[in-house]
């Protein structure tokens, strides 16, 4: 049934709906709104965007800001300029117009899920269930985020084909591949950086990796068992490291090891390396694509003024206590 969902969505997101008989609305957002989930809620460059899909974004939006709040977020505070609520909106309306890109670059670049896609979204599917504790189990998860299973594929299926797209960009295929000497100058413009990290639970273990590495310069990586390590590729101040560990890295000689420096993970060693030409052409087609999705022609329907993040997030929770308790993943 995964891979029906999986070729179905990506079916859908490729083609043009025909018409179809429309139901009667309802669901988690029907009622925390009144505003029917296939309502055409916004378009882009005259690509229909139905309002359960944006209301996903403001959903988990509203939830994030009421979690780091520790309750109701204050809507009518600053947020550059705006006020929460409306700041909020706009984001999710990003959200929404950014994956509505992706669609039109794929069926404009004739990119289609492979295989291999819809079979790494089965597996996908197949980690949720079992974390959920079983099918019924998430499904009824999904219900509480206003979700079916046909919705949160199509979500996954959004994910895979940014990864297509990219892929056939950085291989140079396509009408979004760079030109010539596009990536390097994006690379020296943005000042990118690779480097090699290892995270330790502790500064003494950190301290006496390098020591060893010190010693044993030809020493390999995959020796420390006991850390996590990561090639990162990012622009300074892109939150990608703290801003102690890009201070160390800037500060080294090339394929030289800092000394430990305290992260929220623990006790991190860097050492900056020779630009990963892959990794940042990756990041400049994450760009483009952004660049794309802020140029876009947005237009939104009548309905989308008739709700604040604040009457939307009210109702939700109204409409989600009507639900029940929710049951946590184990």
């Amino acid at each position: 049934m995964r891979r029906a969902l999986a070729a179905a969505g990506a079916a859908v997101l490729l083609l043009s709906g025909c018409a179809a008989e429309r139901e009667p609305p309802s669901g988690l957002y029907y009622e925390a709104t009144g505003v029917a989930p296939d309502t055409a809620l916004l378009t882009v460059n005259g690509r229909e965007v139905p309002a359960s899909r944006y209301f996903y974004w403001l959903a988990a939006d509203c939830g994030y800001l009421a979690q780091q709040a520790g309750g109701e977020p204050d809507w009518s505070a600053d947020a550059g300029g705006l006020t929460l609520d409306s700041y909020v909106k706009d984001q999710a309306l990003s959200a929404a117009v950014f994956c509505a890109v992706i669609e039109e670059q794929a069926q404009l670049c004739g990119c289609v899920l492979t295989a291999a896609d819809l079979a790494a979204m089965d597996r996908d599917w197949a980690a949720q269930v079992r974390d959920a504790g079983g099918e019924d189990a998430y499904l009824a998860l999904l219900d509480r985020q206003g979700l079916n299973a046909a919705d949160a594929q199509l979500f996954s299926a959004d994910y895979y084909l940014y990864e297509r797209l990219c892929a056939m960009a950085v291989s140079g295929e396509g009408p979004l591949a760079p030109a010539d000497g596009e990536v390097d100058a994006y690379a020296r413009k943005a000042g990118l950086y690779s480097a090699d990290v290892l995270t330790f639970s502790s500064s003494d273990a950190a301290q006496t990796a390098l020591e060893r590495l010190e010693s044993d310069p030809a020493c390999q990586l995959s020796a420390y068992g006991g850390c996590a390590y990561a090639r990162v590729t990012a622009a300074p101040g892109d939150g990608t490291l703290s801003p102690a560990a890009e201070d160390a890295l800037s500060a080294l000689e090339p394929n030289q090891w800092s000394r430990p420096v305290e992260t929220e993970e623990g006790a991190s060693l860097l050492r900056r390396t020779e630009l990963d030409g892959k990794a940042a052409a990756e990041l400049w087609f994450g760009d483009q694509l952004r660049e794309l999705a802020a140029s876009a022609r947005v237009t939104c329907s009548e309905e989308y003024s008739r709700f604040t993040a604040a009457s939307f997030y009210s109702g939700l929770r109204t409409a989600r206590a009507e639900k029940g308790p929710s049951r946590p993943i184990s």
